[in-house]
């Protein structure tokens, strides 16, 4: 069954005067656009936000994947491009950052926006070559402990003095299919307050504790897991089947799942051949 394939859309501007929406589609919700743009954080010490990306729930089925971006105006304006979607078409597609890509803002719109349409199709399916370029060209280490962190089902917090889009792409490229449709990336933020599994935030935006969100040097240091080892592994000798393999694998919870749903399954018919008997 095709899902609901229509976006809305809204532009958000936040400044001095605070978040307030000034361009939207039919159906979008402006206070809740605004909470989620007062959530992303309040700028500090000239820090700059030249582009940014992050997605999270917005409401009880649908998603919103946010553009953020520096923009002219009084005091620290940032202008927020919404994207907002159905959660079964999300779930179709998995990565915000090429969903956001195909479509650029025109940040100079106010008043109403058309929704937009997403065409039926998924988008290109991940290759070997792209993963290899990722890991050769990137901190492998830090990337790769990142990706089994968050399979694991660990929060990560970096620290840097801007947006890394770069590093939050390639990790979304790295996760697993049905781990990243449950996952909430943000490239940049300015504060910690929308509680997603992987952010970027200035120096000095999160106190460290032993069972708060995972810093870079827990990261780096993280234990080997299956996951980050086989990903390693097929994509260094060339396994297209086994990278596709890993790329659709379970999640640890559907697995639990499973495993829970084969020994009821096995109680049902010993129940059975019991009485049968």
């Amino acid at each position: 069954m095709t899902p609901d394939l229509v976006i809305q859309q809204a532009i958000v501007i936040s400044d001095l005067r605070g978040a307030r929406v000034i361009a939207q589609s039919e159906g979008f919700d402006p206070a809740e656009g605004e909470r989620i743009a007062v959530l992303f954080g309040q700028r500090s010490n000239g820090v700059a936000c030249p582009l940014a990306h992050f997605a999270c729930p917005m409401g009880t089925n649908r998603v919103a994947i946010v553009r953020v971006e520096d923009r002219p105006g009084p005091g620290d304006t940032l202008g927020f491009r919404f994207l907002v979607l159905s959660q079964e078409l999300y779930q179709h597609l998995g990565d915000p950052f090429a969903i956001s890509d195909r479509y650029p803002p025109n940040w100079y719109l106010t008043g109403s926006m058309p929704e937009l349409a997403w065409p039926e199709e998924l988008l290109p399916a991940r290759i070997l070559e792209e993963l290899d370029t990722i890991l050769k060209s990137g901190e492998g280490d830090l990337l790769l402990g990142t990706t089994q962190a968050l399979v694991d089902g660990n929060r990560v917090l970096l620290q840097r003095e801007g947006p890394d889009e770069g590093f939050a792409r390639a990790v979304w490229k790295l996760l697993p299919e049905k781990n990243r449709i449950h996952l909430w990336p943000a490239s940049f933020a300015f504060a910690d307050e929308l509680g997603l599994h992987l952010a970027i935030l200035p120096p000095g935006r999160q106190a460290w504790t032993k069972t708060g969100p995972l810093p870079e040097e827990a990261v780096r240091n993280y234990p080997a897991g299956h996951y980050e080892l086989n990903l390693q592994i097929a994509i260094e000798s060339g396994d297209r089947a086994g990278l596709s393999r890993l790329l659709s694998r379970r999640t640890s919870d559907e697995t639990i799942r499973l495993g829970l749903y084969i020994l009821l399954g096995m109680a049902v018919l010993a129940v059975v051949f019991r009485y049968a008997l």
